[in-house]
């Protein structure tokens, strides 16, 4: 499974995202030495559990869904770019 599909499928378990959108942007970043081997993604993700939520909050739960990818080893993201909606801002 490649590093898209696994965000993917966090995403989708460990929010109950109803959407996802995954943009790899590591082509752009060819020769980042501090990427220690992570890609760069742009994310879109829409869950229910986001109501209520500020930004900052929005954003910890999909570092923390994710954390694995972002810690661990081997490191599969390096750079995350995060834009989260409920299901009611998405509906608008």
């Amino acid at each position: 499974m490649d590093t898209v599909e696994i965000i993917n499928q966090n995403l989708r378990e460990k929010l109950s995202a109803e959407h996802v959108e995954i943009i790899d942007e590591s082509h752009l970043h060819r020769g980042h030495k501090a990427a220690g081997g992570g890609g760069h993604y742009s994310v879109k993700v829409v869950s229910s559990q986001f109501e209520n939520l500020n930004v900052m909050d929005r954003v910890r739960l999909v570092h923390k869904a994710l954390d694995q990818e972002m810690t661990g080893t081997p490191k599969l993201i390096h750079a995350l770019q995060v834009k989260t909606f409920d299901t009611a801002e998405w509906n608008q």
